[in-house]
């Protein structure tokens, strides 16, 4: 079961609810609000489809006229914050002329993402391994492009000179743990802010690849 950290209620469902607005109306935003808090409070195993049909104020029923089953339905939350965490990263890096600034930039955007929607992040890390095998392979394919990204920045400060790393996957793997992991222990409303993670992530990466 995914360890809840704690936070207020109330405010988890509002953010949850501002995550889902633009992403999906009616009954299918009602039912993957109640997913992702039912997620994020009893990990993918302890939540029900009627606990998450309670939590939405729905009949149990209603959930399997929108998706085929409890799997379904989390792949579309594992599927759609991956999508939005990769957009985040892409708007941010375009921002950055240099590979330095591209990766202060990634690491800002990955870390303080993570933080920021650790109610959905929480438990789309901690239960990845029930999606079935072709759901998996698309999220995996998602997870190549945000790799890609930050391979691409790295790649690019040791052909100039910027960067010192004698390991590129060994460097990547620990740079992106490092910000996926924040979601594991963020709390909402602490005395450290999304931004502020975000910035210090940024500031240790650079001090990490040698710039």
């Amino acid at each position: 079961m995914t360890t809840r950290a704690t936070g207020d209620p109330t405010h988890d469902a509002m953010r949850v609810a501002g995550f889902w607005q633009p992403r999906a109306q009616g009954a299918t935003h009602r039912i993957l609000v109640g997913a992702c808090l039912s997620f994020h409070e009893l990990g993918y195993h302890g939540a029900s489809t009627r606990a998450i049909a309670q939590r939405a104020q729905l009949s149990p029923g209603t959930i399997y006229t929108h998706f085929a089953n409890k799997e379904d339905l989390f792949f579309r939350i594992v599927l759609d914050s991956h999508a939005a965490s990769l957009e985040s990263l892409t708007q941010a890096v375009a921002l950055g002329s240099d590979p330095a600034e591209r990766l202060r930039l990634f690491m800002a955007a990955y870390a303080s993402w993570h933080a920021e929607w650790s109610v959905i992040a929480r438990p789309v890390h901690h239960d990845l391994q029930v999606l079935t095998d072709d759901h998996f392979q698309k999220v995996v394919d998602v997870r190549r492009a945000t790799i890609a990204v930050l391979d691409e920045i790295l790649e690019a400060g040791i052909e100039q000179g910027v960067f010192s790393i004698a390991d590129l996957p060994g460097t990547r793997r620990l740079l992106m743990s490092a910000c996926i992991d924040v979601c594991r222990w963020y709390v909402e409303g602490g005395e450290r802010s999304p931004s502020s993670i975000g910035l210090q992530y940024s500031a240790l990466a650079l001090k990490f690849v040698g710039s």
